[in-house]
């Protein structure tokens, strides 16, 4: 096997090397990894939960909130949980809940320190791959404090990136073993790194892409091995991501899936093209970086030829140089083709494009770019260190500024809305957390901003609703519920609200035809049971409301209320009081 040039380290690295052995130059770029890693994010352990994913994912997902057990892994496997079938992840969320309980504080740490390991190894592998310390360790580096992963990290739903990402660089560093020599055990290691990467996350479903254009550099087996075999090689690795990826359809199947009638190919083509030069914008400069960007609403005709263009003479430039600076081909292709399974080709929401989408991808330019300056300045002792310094410190202060918008669910969304445009979601957003604050008012005005920019939305009509209920304008709250019933009329939530609503303001015998329907649909209710009861008894109904209040009491027997409530009107008393449970 031919071998990247086998300097352990640039010139500048000459007197600490003269002094120290290179293995405790390593352990010590080891342990500053980990330092400025977890300084940056330390702020992050004081995080809540936001409602945003984390709640299907862990807080309202009863697969994870039943902890660890056999019959909890099980299900994991055998089943895809809130439209995603990530085994292993449940199974890191449900060990979370075992150890902490339902913790966001702790379930942050975990992510960090998945976060952290991975950039740990990274620069290993990096240094084992390329024999390049210091070009190595500012890679690492880069990929532990760009201001892009925070959204991985501070997301407590993204555990999936985080835990995949690891396995991901678990299953190259066995691959580069085995690239040294060719053994079964580093094979084996390898495929089941990426098994696990897989089971994570489905957006490994590239990895075997990415272990041949390692094959090209820095590992350059393309020149000692036949083509024939590398591709042999990578068969296995394949057939596993191919199973992963019919495996994601299958779970997706119920998530609407966006079809070519409602969004064309055209446009999801230019909105690709748009991305990838986003994407590279905020590699270079990380601002204005937000948890959800929609999708345009307009034709970006001008962006969408110039990025083009960059791409396509980029391409051209990578092809020429393909000998010369074999890095900045592979760092390019590493850098497209990752991205390709969540660049909007297939569309699964409303998302134009998301941070979190070039956690691995990024890797790729930084690669390229690192290589491409050190070999320019191969000659200059203090190049990388020049560059290094000013660029890392950089990144770990925008990072650490980024997280602080993690801290809390209402500022992350109103800051989201304020650095995009046209965010309904963003306002949504923060609006439903405005409401877990207290700050009914500033969330009733979040929600009137959402549904002035997206009237479409039965969810924030319920929303808005309940939040006008809070504050005493049942009325109001009652027509938001009739709204959110039109757009989707399947929505028994928003329907039990207006129930509960109508009988509140005296529009009883309509609240007790709705009632009705949801004691069929919702049977086991014990909110549905004693409203209907309440409404019944209210038009002195006595004998049809006792066995819907008997049946509350069965459902909710640790409710107080409801057993006064049973035992006034066993007694012959009427006047029950609210319950308000769904």
């Amino acid at each position: 096997m031919s071998a990247a040039p086998s300097d352990s380290a640039p010139a500048n690295a000459a007197p600490l090397r003269a002094s120290l052995p290179e293995s405790r130059v390593v352990a010590y770029v080891v342990i500053a990894l980990i330092v400025a890693v977890v300084c940056t994010y330390a702020r992050i352990v004081r995080a809540d939960f936001i409602q945003f994913d984390d709640n299907s994912h862990v807080f309202e997902n009863a697969l994870v909130r039943g902890g660890l057990s056999w019959r909890g892994v099980i299900e994991a496997f055998a089943h895809p949980h809130a439209s995603l079938w990530v085994p292993l992840t449940w199974l890191s969320f449900m060990t979370d809940v075992s150890l902490f309980g339902l913790n966001p504080g702790a379930m942050h740490a975990v992510n960090l320190a998945w976060h952290t390991a991975s950039t740990v190894l990274l620069f290993l592998t990096l240094r084992r791959m390329t024999r390049h310390l210091w070009a190595s360790a500012f890679v690492a580096a880069l990929f532990g404090l760009h201001p892009l992963n925070v959204e991985s990290v501070a997301w407590i739903a993204e555990r999936k990136n985080v835990l995949s990402t690891f396995f991901w660089f678990a299953s190259i560093a066995a691959y580069a073993r085995y690239a040294e020599k060719p053994r079964a055990l580093p094979y084996l290691a390898a495929l089941v790194g990426a098994a696990l990467a897989l089971l994570a996350k489905p957006m490994a479903v590239t990895l075997p892409c990415t272990l041949l254009l390692l094959d090209f550099w820095p590992l350059e087996r393309w020149r000692t091995v036949d083509w024939r075999r590398l591709l042999l090689e990578k068969v296995p690795f394949f057939l596993l991501s191919a199973g992963a990826s019919w495996m994601a359809v299958h779970a997706r199947r119920a998530e609407a899936v966006v079809t070519a009638e409602t969004l064309p190919f055209t446009e999801r083509i230019s909105n690709a093209l748009v991305s990838y030069l986003t994407y590279l914008d905020k590699l270079v400069w990380p601002v204005n970086l937000g948890v959800f960007y929609p999708y345009p609403q307009h034709p970006q005709t001008a962006l969408v030829v110039i990025a083009a263009l960059l791409l396509l003479a980029v391409t051209v430039i990578a092809i020429r140089e393909w000998k010369r600076q074999p890095w900045l081909l592979m760092g390019w292709l590493w850098f497209l083709g990752i991205l390709v399974p969540v660049i909007g080709l297939v569309q699964v929401g409303s998302q134009a494009r998301a941070d979190r989408f070039t956690y691995v991808p990024q890797l790729g330019i930084f690669l390229a770019v690192t290589w491409l300056v050190k070999e320019r300045w191969s000659r200059s002792a203090c190049a990388l260190r020049l560059v290094a310094g000013p660029v890392l410190a950089a990144c770990a202060l925008v990072s650490a500024h980024q997280v602080a918008y993690w801290l809390d669910g209402a500022t992350l969304f109103e800051h989201t809305a304020a650095v995009t445009e046209n965010n309904a979601w963003a306002f949504a957003l923060a609006g439903m957390h405005r409401v877990r604050q207290g700050d009914v008012s500033r969330a009733i005005a979040a929600f009137q901003v959402s549904l002035r920019m997206k009237a479409d939305q039965p969810a924030i009509w319920r929303e808005f609703g309940a939040a006008l209920l809070r504050i005493d304008k049942a009325p109001a709250a009652a027509e938001a519920f009739r709204v959110a019933l039109k757009y989707d009329p399947a929505d028994l939530h928003a329907s039990y609200l207006l129930a509960v609503t109508l009988e509140k303001i005296g529009q009883t015998d309509e609240a007790i035809a709705r009632l009705g329907q949801l004691v069929q649909d919702l049977p086991k209710s014990a909110g549905v049971q004693y409203h209907l009861a309440r409404a019944l008894e209210s038009k002195g109904r006595h004998e049809e409301a006792l066995p819907h209040l008997r049946e509350a009491a069965r459902l909710a027997p640790g409710q107080p209320e409801v057993a006064t409530a049973l035992k006034q009107v066993e007694g012959g008393m009427s006047g029950l009081g609210a319950y308000p449970e769904f």
